[in-house]
C-alpha cells in the first residue's frame, strides 16, 4: 500500500501523469541512438541500437530509481515516522517497490518496439525475471544503506545523483561488454549492474550472450549489498529520533 501511495503522490497534478514513465526512457533511447548509434557508430552486437539501449535503460531505471527513492524515503516520510510506530525498514523497501511499477510500464512498451525491429520472443525471455529480481535486491540493499546514512549525513542526497551518473556510463548501457578489453573484463564485472544489464538484453532480444561469471558476481554483489544495507539500517535506526 505504501508503494502504491508513493506512485500516486509522484504523478499527482501532472499533465500526463504516469506517461512520464514512458517519456523518460524513450527520450534517452532516442538521444543515445542518435549520438552513440548513428554518430559514434558504437557496435551493438547485431541488435538494433534503439532496442540495445532501451532494454538496458529500463533495467537501469529500476535500479537507479529504486535506490534514489529509497535513499531519500525516510526524510520524505518524516511526518509519518514521527506520528506512528512501525518497522522503519518498510519505508525504503516500499520506495524500491514503487520503482517496479515504473519498470512494468516501461517494459510494456518494449513489446511493440521488438516487433517493429522484427525481434520475436524466445525462451530467453524466461530469464528476464531473474534480472528483475536481482536488480531489485541490489537496489534495496544500496537504498537501505543510503536511507540510513542520509538521515544523519544530508550530504548524501547531493552526492547520489553525481555518483549515479558515473555509474550509468560505467555500465554497459550505451556500449557492449565486448568493447571492454578482455584483460580487465573480470574487474569490470565487479560492477553488479554489468552482468544484470547483459542478462536483461539477452533475455529481451534472444541475441548475443551473457557471462555466467558476470551474472554470478552480480548475484553475489546484490546479496552482499542487501545484507550490509539492512544491517547498517537496523543499527542506525536506533538513533533516527535524534535526526528526524
Amino acid at each position: 500500500m505504501l508503494a502504491l501511495r508513493q506512485v500516486s503522490v509522484r504523478y499527482k497534478q501532472t499533465a500526463i501523469g504516469i506517461g512520464w514513465v514512458l517519456l523518460q526512457p524513450l527520450v534517452a533511447m532516442g538521444i543515445f541512438s542518435v549520438v552513440f548509434g548513428n554518430f559514434a557508430k558504437i557496435p551493438s552486437d547485431g541488435i538494433p541500437y534503439p532496442i540495445f539501449s532501451y532494454s538496458a535503460l529500463i533495467l537501469w531505471g529500476l535500479f537507479s530509481d529504486g535506490l534514489t527513492r529509497a535513499g531519500s524515503s525516510l526524510i520524505a516520510e518524516e511526518r509519518l515516522i514521527s506520528k506512528v510506530y512501525f518497522p522503519r525498514l518498510i519505508i525504503p523497501l516500499a520506495a524500491v517497490g514503487s520503482a517496479w511499477v515504473d519498470f512494468a510500464v516501461s517494459l510494456f512498451l518494449l513489446l511493440p518496439l521488438t516487433y517493429i525491429y522484427h525481434l520475436r520472443p524466445t525462451w530467453s525471455l524466461l530469464l528476464l525475471p531473474v534480472a528483475m529480481v536481482v536488480t531489485m535486491i541490489l537496489g534495496a540493499g544500496v537504498g537501505m544503506l543510503l536511507a540510513a546514512l542520509n538521515v544523519k549525513y544530508r550530504d548524501f542526497q547531493y552526492a547520489v545523483p553525481f555518483v549515479m551518473q558515473i555509474w550509468l556510463y560505467a555500465s554497459p548501457i550505451v556500449y557492449s561488454v565486448n568493447l571492454v578489453p578482455a584483460s580487465i573484463r573480470p574487474f569490470y564485472y565487479l560492477n553488479p549492474m554489468a552482468g544484470l544489464i547483459e542478462l536483461c538484453r539477452f533475455a529481451v532480444t534472444g541475441q548475443g550472450n551473457f557471462s555466467l561469471i558476470g551474472l554470478s558476481l552480480s548475484v553475489a554483489g546484490a546479496i552482499a549489498f542487501f545484507i550490509i544495507g539492512s544491517t547498517v539500517f537496523r543499527w542506525v535506526e536506533r538513533s533516527f529520533a535524534d535526526f528526524i
